[in-house]
C-alpha cells in the first residue's frame, strides 16, 4: 500500500519532469526552429548548387564538435553527483577546469581550420575561406556545449533553455541583415551561422558566472579511470550520433554534383527534424537516472517514460512527414528543391531510429551499462562504409542510412538488454 506522503512526493516529482521537459523542449526547439528557419533562408537566398556548399560547411562543423558530444554526458554526471551533495565549491572548480580545457581547444581548433584550409577547398569543392571559419564556429560551438552540460547535470534547465533560444533567434536575426540586407551571399549565411553560436555562448556563460559568483573554487580531483570508462560509452554515441548524421551528406557533396548535394541537403534537413524535435528527451532523462543511480533507485520507469515521450513526438513526425513531406519541403526550401521529395520519409526514418538508438545508449552511460558500445561504433563504420562504397544514386544512399540505423537500433536494445538481465542475476 502507498503512504500519502510517498504518493505526494512521486506527484510532486513527476511535476517536476514535466517542467524541465518543458523547459528544455521549449529551449530546443527555439534552437531548432531557428535553424530550419536560417536554413529555409539560406536556401532561397543563395540557390541549390551554394546551398549545398553552405550545407557541407555547417556539416564539417557538426563533425568538429565530436569532442563537445564526447564530453558532454560526461560533464553532466559530474555536475549531478555534484548537485546531489550541494557541493557549490567543486562544482565552481569543475567549471573553472571547462574553461581552461576549452581554451586550449579554441587554439586548436583555429590552427587546424587554416592547416587544412587548401586541402578541404580543393578536395569538398569549397572556399579557401571555408575551413577557417568552420575552425572558429566549431570552437565557440565546443565550449558553449560544454558549459550547457554542467546546467543540465545541474537540472538548470532555465538557463540552458535560455542558451539554445538566444543561439536560435540570433542566428535568424543574423542571416537576414548579413545575407537580406547587405547581399553577403554564402559568406554571409556562414557569417549568420556563426552569430548565432556566438550568442548562445555569452548566454550560457553569463550565466554560470552569475551562479558561481562569490564561491570559493575547490580543486576536483578527477577519477581517471572512472572517466576513461564512462567515455569508452560516450564516445559510442558521440561517433555515431554525430557520423550518421553528418557523414553521409560530406560524401555526397564529394561524391555527386551541386546540384545533387543540394537536394540532399534540403532532404537531410527536413528529415532531421524529427532528431531535433525529440532532443529534449536525453538531455532532461540523463541527469534523473543519473541522480537515481547514484541513490541506489531502480531508473527502468525513468527509462521507460522517457521512450514513451520520445516514441510519441517521432510518430506524430513521422504522420507529418509522410502526409505533408512536398509541403514541409517547400516551407524550408521553397519549389526549387522538388526532387528531394521521394528521400525525405526514409531520411526521417533514419532519424526516428538514430533517436531510439541515442536515448538507450545515454542510458547506459548513466547507469554504467556500456555494453552497447561496440556494436554501436561497429554498425556506424559498417554503415559509412557501405555508403561510402555504394552509392549508385541519392535515394540508395538514404536507404543505405536507413537499413544501418535499423540494425544498429536493434543492436544496442538487445546489449543494454542483455547486460541487465545479467546484473539481475544472483
Amino acid at each position: 500500500m502507498v503512504s500519502a506522503g510517498s504518493a505526494r512526493f512521486s506527484i510532486l516529482r513527476a511535476d517536476g519532469m514535466l517542467r524541465q521537459s518543458a523547459l528544455v523542449f521549449s529551449g530546443s526547439m527555439a534552437l531548432n526552429l531557428g535553424g530550419v528557419a536560417f536554413h529555409a533562408l539560406a536556401s532561397r537566398m543563395l540557390g541549390v548548387a551554394h546551398y549545398g556548399t553552405l550545407y557541407t560547411l555547417v556539416s564539417l562543423v557538426t563533425l568538429m564538435l565530436l569532442p563537445a558530444a564526447l564530453l558532454a554526458p560526461v560533464v553532466a554526471r559530474f555536475a549531478a553527483e555534484f548537485a546531489v551533495r550541494h557541493d557549490a565549491r567543486h562544482l565552481r572548480g569543475l567549471t573553472l577546469d571547462l574553461g581552461r580545457f576549452c581554451a586550449a581547444a579554441i587554439a586548436v581548433y583555429i590552427a587546424t581550420g587554416l592547416l587544412l584550409a587548401m586541402p578541404a577547398a580543393a578536395y569538398l569543392g569549397v572556399p579557401a575561406w571555408g575551413l577557417p571559419a568552420v575552425g572558429v564556429i566549431a570552437a565557440c560551438s565546443l565550449t558553449s556545449g560544454i558549459f550547457r552540460s554542467v546546467c543540465q547535470g545541474l537540472q538548470d534547465f532555465r538557463s540552458y533553455a535560455l542558451s539554445t533560444t538566444a543561439e536560435g533567434i540570433a542566428r535568424i536575426v543574423a542571416l537576414l541583415i548579413l545575407g537580406g540586407v547587405f547581399g553577403l551571399g554564402l559568406f554571409g549565411g556562414i557569417l549568420g551561422f556563426f552569430a548565432g553560436t556566438l550568442c548562445g555562448l555569452a548566454v550560457i556563460a553569463w550565466k554560470l558566472m552569475r551562479r558561481f559568483e562569490g564561491v570559493l573554487a575547490q580543486r576536483v580531483r578527477y577519477d581517471w579511470r572512472r572517466v576513461a570508462w564512462s567515455s569508452a560509452g560516450v564516445a559510442a554515441i558521440t561517433l555515431a550520433t554525430t557520423c550518421l548524421g553528418s557523414v553521409d551528406v560530406i560524401f555526397v557533396k564529394r561524391f555527386f554534383s551541386s546540384g545533387d548535394a543540394g537536394l540532399y541537403a534540403a532532404a537531410a534537413l527536413g528529415g532531421k527534424a524529427v532528431l531535433y524535435l525529440v532532443a529534449f528527451v536525453p538531455a532532461v532523462m540523463l541527469p534523473r537516472v543519473t541522480e537515481r543511480y547514484a541513490r541506489g533507485e531502480r531508473t527502468h520507469a525513468s527509462l521507460s517514460e522517457s521512450l514513451g515521450v520520445l516514441l510519441v513526438f517521432v510518430a506524430c513526425a513521422l504522420i507529418a512527414v509522410r502526409f505533408f513531406g512536398q509541403t514541409l519541403l517547400h516551407v524550408l526550401v521553397g519549389h526549387a528543391f522538388d526532387a528531394a521529395s521521394p528521400l525525405l520519409m526514409p531520411y526521417a526514418s533514419a532519424m526516428m531510429l538514430l533517436a531510439v538508438t541515442n536515448l538507450l545508449a545515454c542510458y547506459g552511460v548513466a547507469t554504467h551499462r556500456l555494453s552497447f558500445a561496440i556494436p554501436l561504433v561497429a554498425g556506424t563504420l559498417a554503415t559509412l562504409a557501405m555508403i561510402g562504397v555504394v552509392h549508385p544514386s541519392l535515394y540508395a544512399v538514404v536507404c543505405e542510412l536507413l537499413l544501418g540505423n535499423t540494425l544498429i537500433c536493434v543492436l544496442v536494445a538487445v546489449a543494454l538488454a542483455l547486460q541487465s538481465v545479467n546484473e539481475s542475476s544472483p
